[in-house]
């Protein structure tokens, strides 16, 4: 089967967080429970959110949310106890009433420690070590009643005039 995942070169991506994996993060094998990334990407995505403008939390006073309503993820190396996992993000899509997000999670270059030899490799000497591509989609709704809505219109025109900048950004970097 076809990986649906935009390639991660398709859209300039943006380190959002960076998280040091504790032992509560892996699994008996020594490395990240594969479930423990998805609390990684839902960190970078509010905090990506949070760097636009505004917070989720205040959508949510709002009486709206964006729930997760799809979610693909490709695992390619693990991370494990005390790596800094780099979590990337970007907006691959905005509608009045969804949104689209793709992620690269990385162990940058000098940011892992392997000191009992599991995890894979630890990546060529000044090469971040890719670890996950991951995307999630989300639509919104109203609270009360778990209904299909549009994106408020504040939050919306905030998004999209981040979306125009990216676009607009990657459009000078193709001139």
């Amino acid at each position: 089967m076809a990986s649906r995942l935009v390639a991660a070169t398709d859209l300039p991506l943006t380190p959002v967080t960076r998280q040091r994996v504790i032992y509560a993060d892996t699994d008996r094998m020594g490395v990240v429970y594969h479930a423990t990334y998805l609390r990684f990407l839902e960190h970078a995505r509010v905090e990506h959110i949070r760097s636009m403008g505004f917070a989720y939390a205040d959508m949510e006073r709002m009486g709206y949310g964006l729930p997760v309503i799809d979610l693909a993820v490709t695992y390619l190396a693990s991370a494990i106890y005390d790596d800094v996992v780099t979590v990337h993000v970007a907006m691959a899509k905005l509608t009045p009433a969804r949104i689209h997000f793709v992620y690269r999670l990385t162990v940058e270059a000098g940011d892992r420690h392997d000191f009992h030899g599991v995890g894979g490799r630890a990546g060529e000497p000044g090469e971040a070590l890719e670890l996950v591509r991951a995307e999630t989609r989300h639509a919104c709704i109203t609270l009360d009643d778990g209904r299909a809505a549009r994106i408020p219109d504040p939050i919306f025109d905030m998004l999209e005039r981040h979306w125009d900048e990216r676009a607009r950004s990657r459009q000078d970097r193709t001139s």
